[in-house]
């Protein structure tokens, strides 16, 4: 009896363990970043083409995951992550609000030297990856 409960919690705890961390997820202000980054990029270009002065300002409010996997870039550790999220353009006379843009994103996951994660925007040009840092 005392064997039988003993296997019981040990496979109680065994699914616990990989229900809790079985899968590493992409910190929520790397990710923010991240498509903070992509939303101000698209936001340059369009202010070339329409001779904008200034660049407006891009905060990304809200952020949902819907499928995350991982994946390898250039060999190291790295996830492609899609989703949802909402985010405020603030223009010199107003600012707006846009709700329920999607994205879809490769992040590059690198340990630093002295143990501090490096996050990087990876963007897939042809055969090869094109890297920016996310600071």
């Amino acid at each position: 009896m005392k064997r039988t409960i003993q296997i019981i919690l040990s496979i109680v705890l065994a699914i616990g363990l990989v229900a809790c961390g079985g899968r590493y997820s992409v910190p929520g202000n790397v990710l923010k970043k991240a498509i903070a980054i992509t939303v101000d990029q698209t936001q340059q270009e369009i202010s070339q083409q329409i001779k904008l002065s200034g660049v407006p300002k891009v905060n990304v409010d809200r952020v949902k995951i819907t499928d995350q996997s991982p994946l390898k870039i250039e060999g190291i550790e790295g996830y492609h992550v899609k989703g949802e999220y909402d985010f405020t353009l603030k223009l010199p006379k107003r600012q707006d609000k846009l709700s329920d843009n999607t994205f879809d994103l490769y992040l590059q996951r690198k340990t630093g030297d002295k143990k501090k994660e490096v996050w990087q925007l990876a963007e897939r040009e042809g055969d090869e990856w094109k890297l920016k840092a996310i600071e």
